[in-house]
């Protein structure tokens, strides 16, 4: 190892340091915190939660939407066989592959994995990068009807004989606010915003207020 490397290491380790502990200080102040780190791949999320945990008692609920699938390991950082013996990690390959978990059905298992871990008088500790479950999980999701995928089916095949630019107006239309927050590419999300307003005749947008 170089002097430069050895150097950024040191340093790496004085900020995980200084970060374990300014959360354990802030979680003995206040016990019925939920602590969350997040951020991108290999950013350190895991050795600084794992710890934690072993500071305080506490296990650690991963909040990632790869690292929930068995068989997704290249490229997803789900901890090693010995960061998973120092602490004990939920929601890790739980789902099969061809199953589908979204946002809403990670907020009631991560709902009940912090629940559990508190009956055993442990601390839950979030880990991971889905930033959208994250969301789900805290502050709840637009109370929107499920998908439908008949209109989905009529939608993708107007984007095929109309193009995405005239689809994307069929949303400017009737959602302006959710027209000029997604982009004409984004067929995906124009498709589910028009499909919330054709089931319900309500915009998403006014969801997302709600």
């Amino acid at each position: 190892m170089s002097e430069d490397e050895t150097e950024r290491n040191t340093a790496l380790g004085d900020n995980h340091d200084a970060a374990v502990d300014a959360i354990c200080k802030k979680l003995d102040e206040t016990p019925d915190l939920l602590v969350a780190l997040v951020g991108p791949t290999a950013s350190g999320k895991t050795e600084i939660a794992i710890r934690i945990a072993e500071k305080i008692g506490g296990e650690i609920v991963s909040v990632d939407s790869v690292q929930v699938y068995r068989g997704f390991d290249i490229g997803s950082g789900k901890p090693s066989s010995e960061e998973k013996l120092r602490v004990r990690h939920h929601l890790i390959d739980v789902a099969d592959p061809l199953s589908t978990i979204d946002a809403s059905k990670f907020a009631t298992l991560a709902d009940r994995a912090i629940q559990e871990i508190r009956s055993r008088g442990l601390r839950p500790i979030l880990c991971g990068g889905t930033f959208l479950w994250l969301k789900a999980l805290l502050f709840g999701l637009v109370d929107a009807s499920p998908a439908n995928e008949e209109i989905r089916a009529r939608h993708r095949n107007e984007v095929e004989t109309l193009g995405r630019d005239v689809f994307h107006e069929k949303l400017r239309v009737v959602d302006p606010e959710s027209a000029t927050r997604l982009h004409p590419n984004d067929v995906v999300r124009v498709s589910r915003a028009l499909e919330v307003f054709e089931l319900t005749g309500r915009t998403l947008s006014e969801g997302h207020k709600s």
